[in-house]
């Protein structure tokens, strides 16, 4: 892919790159969508077929965890029992008077951390979007509910999101594209406990079919979203947003394509990215990477803040010779 160019490449195949990638393509532009994470392919990773699939953890493969530094734990006090979890049947699960902060479940691969994602899909409600305003605290969205909801709708459609007929004050200018899940025996008993106590209770709306969507198969209630889901029934970025973005043609996903350096030219304009091989990449410098250099008008960073920042870290600039980084002792100009 020597001086090859697009339109646009975007760095990160997760819920935002993926996304990006899709709106891009359906307005005609080609793009080239950078993964550093491997691809996971559902029936073969994801599999139902073993008497221990209920036991499996969500698969890592070569490259597609990162290493996660937790903050000290929060120290708890006697008015937060909420904060300690655990269950009735199980008793609490933290023990030691800190607040209980397990593994990051961060996924790097094509589709990112909605390969893992449980498919909850909620619309932010519009109070939430006027804090400042309306309970004094943090700062208004500087858009309105109104505004983002022609788009909520459009994302909506794509993933085939399962709901109930009406949310309150989450408005909608369409139904759901599709009706909600049935309620189970758990949910059907909490629902007596709730309408005694003279709660409203709904259906929840989730990022998985109830009814087939688009060639893809309705959820079988098996309860893996976690673990991964081996249907496609549930919205991932891999089989909703970069899929309609490979059926335009003008998409072209890489994989394993870790990006070292974004180049800057005149003016700091984006000119390209410095792509590296997962099976040989340095843990520091460029000097011995094997590469690529890929050529493009705009480069999009759509990857989690933790890469994001590295990238930037490493790529030198007019303004920031030793890199972008905002502290002058992290511009080292070399990535991990």
């Amino acid at each position: 892919m020597k001086n090859a160019e697009f339109d646009a490449v975007i760095v990160g195949a997760g819920a935002g790159g993926a996304a990006a990638a899709y709106g891009l393509c359906r307005r005609g532009a080609s793009v080239l969508l950078l993964e550093a994470g491997p691809r996971f392919d559902p029936i073969n990773d994801y599999p139902l077929t073993g008497s221990d699939w209920e036991a499996r953890d969500f698969p890592e493969k070569s490259d597609s965890t990162v290493s996660v530094t937790f903050a000290p734990g929060q120290k708890l006090t006697a008015n937060e029992p909420l904060l300690v979890s655990g269950s009735k049947g199980m008793g609490p699960a933290v023990t030691g008077g800190t607040r209980w902060m397990d593994k990051y479940h961060h996924v790097r691969g094509v589709g990112g951390t909605t390969l893992h994602f449980t498919g909850e899909s909620h619309r932010l409600h519009p109070d939430a979007m006027k804090m400042k305003s309306r309970f004094g605290v943090a700062a208004d969205w500087p858009i309105d509910y109104a505004e983002l909801e022609p788009f909520y709708t459009e994302a909506e459609e794509l993933i085939g999101v399962a709901g109930p007929q009406n949310q309150g004050a989450r408005w909608r200018s369409h139904k759901f594209p599709l009706p909600a899940h049935p309620f189970s025996y758990a949910a059907q008993t909490l629902g007596r406990g709730a309408a005694a106590l003279g709660l409203d209770w709904q259906a929840n709306s989730r990022a998985a079919l109830s009814q087939v969507w688009n060639g893809r198969p309705p959820c079988n209630y098996c309860g893996a979203c976690n673990n991964g889901c081996p249907r496609g029934d549930k919205g991932s970025a891999d089989v909703t947003f970069i899929a309609a973005a490979l059926a335009t043609g003008r998409c072209v996903v890489r994989p394993e394509s870790p990006v070292l350096r974004i180049e800057a030219g005149p003016g700091d304009r984006v000119t390209g990215v410095l792509i590296g091989h997962a099976d040989s990449r340095p843990r520091s410098g460029y000097s011995n990477s094997r590469s690529e250099e890929s050529g493009s008008n705009p480069t999009a960073q759509a990857s989690r803040r933790l890469r994001r920042r590295r990238h930037f870290e490493a790529s030198a600039m007019r303004l920031f010779p030793k890199g972008s980084s905002s502290r002058p002792e992290d511009r080292s100009g070399a990535a991990e």
